[in-house]
């Protein structure tokens, strides 16, 4: 056997090809898809039903999420004291789940009790009581959350940065003053339900290990005939307003630090320069041993931690470089981020720190792959835009093929320095 030399790095292979495991879809009898992923050695499963009733959807702030939440609150059989004690005998868990577009709620369950764990999901997605104390409690902390999140200058940079790129009256910027706390009302959110938890505006995933007999008891409970109320279904559409004003300092007074948004409008992975410009991203600060990172933390102490993100929403997306500074140093730091951004439009991104990005990418990628409760997360984040998990194959593919030519030119098209907001939230420098 020869013997391990710990004095030499070990040699990292490239990954040429990624072969992710296929999902099956099934259809109840009333129309529902469902999306099977089987795999794994446990006798396990994750059942994650959703729903279009995101954020997008509602009329007015927190009716979405308020909604999702308190599915959990009681129901016509059950109170929640008494739902929380029967997962818990199961050794099951249940989380509920609200994005901009959908709403979730996933069962995870052993197999043994699926009977039983089932009979619990259905009770909470077709017969929620909605208590009105519990509603009172639920608005109560949110609020409380809501104010404490207020005093962030972090939360507040998000939040204007949103606004500006979005609009103010976008759902994807979410903004409302604390007084909607005290406007919500408890039939609006018993209306939503109504509307938007029906089994024509359901899909479903589940993976994990699975046998003939999971499928027919998916079908007992959900799929025989329809449930609630049919939902109307209407295409929702909202006006993207994005800002004339580029540059926006906004005051927190005895901030100790000062947080930093810079970014632009771009678009979701539907894009043919979707995958040029992820590349980019984690060139610039998309992971630990990013430029900025190398820059801002590493060389000149700017920072503890700063990183550059890239989202896609289904019907549109952004990018933001995202960091937190000391006051003194904060117009320093953004110096830096600039030049960061403008060596990628002046310069060729060298093929060993290229090639290096890419593996970390097809490495990232393939731990993301490692059960098939992962490979639900990342089918569920495919299933609106009507790819599924192949989508990440091609990705891939992209990915190895784009140049340092690219790269710069993506840089100069979609990277020009007029083309970026600037958030700044803290005290102004002495």
């Amino acid at each position: 056997m020869e013997k391990l030399n710990r004095n030499l790095p070990p040699q990292f292979k490239t990954i040429e090809h990624v072969d992710i495991p296929k999902s099956k879809q099934e259809v109840l009898s009333n129309e529902i898809p469902v999306h099977i992923i089987s795999g794994g050695s446990q006798d396990v499963l994750k059942i994650e039903m959703i729903f279009n009733a995101g954020l997008w959807h509602q009329n007015s702030p927190l009716i979405a999420g308020t909604c999702n939440s308190m599915l959990n609150e009681g129901t016509k059989k059950y109170s929640a004291a008494e739902l929380a004690e029967k997962f818990d005998f199961y050794g099951a868990y249940i989380a509920y789940n609200n994005s901009q577009h959908d709403a979730s709620v996933c069962l995870y369950t052993l197999n043994k009790y699926l009977d039983e764990t089932l009979d619990l999901l259905e009770e909470i997605i077709k017969r929620p009581t909605f208590p009105k104390k519990e509603f009172k409690t639920i608005l109560s902390n949110k609020k409380q959350s809501y104010l404490v999140n207020r005093e962030k200058t972090n939360a507040l940079a998000k939040e204007k940065f949103n606004s500006l790129i979005y609009g103010d009256k976008h759902p994807y910027a979410n903004i409302f003053e604390a007084s909607v706390f005290d406007e919500v009302q408890l039939d609006d959110i018993k209306t939503y339900y109504k509307d938007r938890y029906t089994s024509d505006n359901c899909r479903i995933i589940v993976s994990g290990k699975m046998d003939t007999s999971i499928l027919t008891k998916i079908e007992d409970r959900f799929g025989v005939s329809a449930w609630n109320t049919k939902s109307s279904n209407i295409e929702v559409k909202h006006e993207l307003l994005s800002s004339d004003e580029k540059k926006v300092f906004v005051l927190k007074k005895d901030a100790v630090q000062s947080s930093i948004r810079i970014g632009r409008l771009l678009f979701n992975k539907t894009h043919p320069d979707f995958a040029g410009i992820m590349l980019l991203n984690l060139v610039l600060g998309g992971y630990f041993g990013s430029r900025l990172m190398q820059n801002i933390r590493e060389d000149k102490g700017y920072t503890y931690g700063i990183n550059s993100i890239l989202l896609s929403h289904l019907k549109s997306g952004h990018f933001a470089i995202v960091t937190e500074v000391g006051k003194d140093v904060c117009q320093a730091a953004i110096s830096e981020i600039y030049k960061e951004i403008k060596r990628l439009r002046d310069k060729l991104v060298p093929e060993e720190e290229l090639d290096l990005v890419k593996n970390f990418f097809s490495g990232e990628m393939l731990r993301s792959f490692d059960s098939p409760f992962a490979l639900s997360e990342s089918l569920r984040g495919n299933l609106p835009f009507g790819f599924d998990n192949s989508y990440y194959e091609k990705f891939l593919q992209e990915i190895k093929g784009t140049s340092s030519q690219k790269i710069m030119e993506l840089a100069n098209t979609y990277f020009k320095e007029d083309d970026l907001y600037e958030v700044i939230v803290g005290e102004k420098e002495i």
